[in-house]
């Protein structure tokens, strides 16, 4: 086998291994961290300094990292609430069709700006739909 050929089988099988792919939103600048560990499959929500998208939809705006208090009641995002609802039951329904267990996972590719009350309201949210993983998408350092 030529090196070529060695090069190509091992870049293929490094992104085979890894079934999420994150591309980040416009001018998210997601965290840095030394932690190496591989994101699990899930549902990706993204928020950035600016908006809070799902499955590629704007559904609330942000002001420097904090979501405008009219979206927000008791810790619930009433738009990603509303969406996530509907993802929940399409994959539920897909893993009941597999006979497999579902275990909701929230992929959460935030930016370094965000608030914190932000990512818990999020996360709240995500949990009153039964998600109780979470993986918090980083740039690897080092």
């Amino acid at each position: 086998m030529d090196i070529v050929s060695i090069i190509v089988v091992y870049l293929l099988k490094s992104y085979a291994s890894d079934p999420v792919l994150i591309t980040p939103i416009a001018e998210q600048k997601i965290p840095m961290s030394k932690m190496d560990a591989p994101i699990k499959e899930g549902i990706a929500i993204y928020i950035s300094s600016r908006e809070l998208i799902f499955n590629e939809e704007q559904l609330a705006v942000l002001k420097d990292g904090e979501l405008d208090p009219t979206v927000v009641q008791g810790h619930v995002i009433a738009p990603l609430f509303e969406k996530l609802e509907e993802e929940t039951e399409k994959s539920k329904a897909v893993f009941e069709g597999r006979g497999e267990e579902w275990v909701g996972h929230v992929i959460l590719i935030g930016d370094q700006a965000l608030k914190f009350s932000t990512i818990v309201d999020v996360m709240y949210t995500a949990g009153r739909l039964e998600y109780s993983e979470y993986s918090f998408c980083i740039i690897q350092m080092g």
